[in-house]
């Protein structure tokens, strides 16, 4: 027989408030580091393909374009994976130009990384909005996520993280992460791609469009790095005769009565004796500089794009 509950067990039963079920559902914002390891852990690579990225190649309007591409694709390294191995720097830029060419983001590079940073809250890259970019980088590391930069930029594809456009770091789990699908680790990020057709090859067709002061702190980027390393960052051809010139030690200007001047010495202006000697002196007045000396015929630095 099964033992009955008397009227006062009932009555006291019934008053006590029904105890919770507890709750099933995890929130990925409370997960400590270690916690969000393991969660990161427990969500596997998708299998299947993983199709790489097209090659990028820049190519800009001007210098100026270029260089301050290089520079926004160098900050996100930098700041994004500074001291990560290489593949794991490859792999941030590979995410900035993926972004890049798909629908859903700004269609240049300093567009991508500075999106959003003009808020508080709402920047796509940390470092943008975090105050990161008040604190001088080392400058062997900025030039070492340089040259990652430069060769992004001219057509070198991580082929491991596919056509990911989302990333963060092992030890965090954003909420976002279960809506996308996780398609690689690299160094300390874990790579993710839309799902669906916005996450496949076709979606990304997208035209880089320049423009890339638009949107961007242009004072506190041009200020990254030391001064040697800034100018390395005006033109693609940093060995040239045109960075050599801007290297050089600016000259002190010679007084307006004795003008500075190259080549070979300038000969004296023409006299009426010397014409009564040689009339081959004649000078035309078109072949005289202001003040009538005959013009100089200076060498000319070729610049990119231009020719003389």
């Amino acid at each position: 027989m099964s033992a009955r509950l008397g009227p006062v067990a009932v009555a006291t039963a019934q008053a006590q408030p029904a105890v919770d079920a507890p709750d099933e559902v995890i929130r990925l914002q409370d997960l400590d580091p270690d916690q969000a390891r393991k969660w990161n852990a427990a969500n596997p690579i998708a299998k299947g393909p993983n199709p790489a990225a097209k090659p990028f190649k820049l190519v800009t309007e001007g210098v100026l374009d270029e260089a301050r591409a290089v520079d926004c694709m160098t900050a996100a390294i930098y700041y994004e994976a500074g001291y990560e191995s290489t593949d794991g720097q490859r792999a941030v830029a590979q995410v900035v130009l993926n972004r890049m060419r798909h629908p859903a983001f700004p269609k240049s590079v300093c567009g991508v990384v500075f999106q959003g940073a003009d808020h508080k809250t709402g920047c796509q890259f940390t470092f943008t909005c975090d105050g990161a970019l008040a604190r001088k980088p080392d400058e062997a590391a900025w030039a070492r996520a340089r040259k990652v930069a430069e060769a992004a930029l001219n057509g070198y594809v991580m082929k491991k993280v596919g056509e990911a456009t989302h990333y963060h770091a092992e030890y965090v789990a954003p909420y976002w992460s279960p809506t996308l699908v996780k398609v690689a680790v690299v160094g300390q990020h874990i790579f993710y791609r839309w799902t669906g057709g916005a996450g496949l090859p076709p979606a990304f067709g997208g035209r880089y469009a320049g423009g890339e002061s638009a949107g961007i702190r242009v004072a506190t980027l041009d200020n990254l790095g030391k001064a040697a390393t800034q100018r390395a960052l005006v033109s693609a051809t940093t060995d040239g005769p045109v960075m050599a010139a801007a290297q050089a030690p600016i000259a002190t200007p010679a007084p307006a009565a004795a003008p500075a001047t190259l080549g070979e010495k300038v000969p004296e202006l023409v006299t009426p004796n010397a014409v009564a000697k040689d009339a081959s002196a004649i000078v035309k007045p078109e072949d005289l500089d202001w003040q009538g000396r005959p013009k100089q015929q200076t060498r000319r630095l070729a610049m990119p794009g231009k020719s003389f």
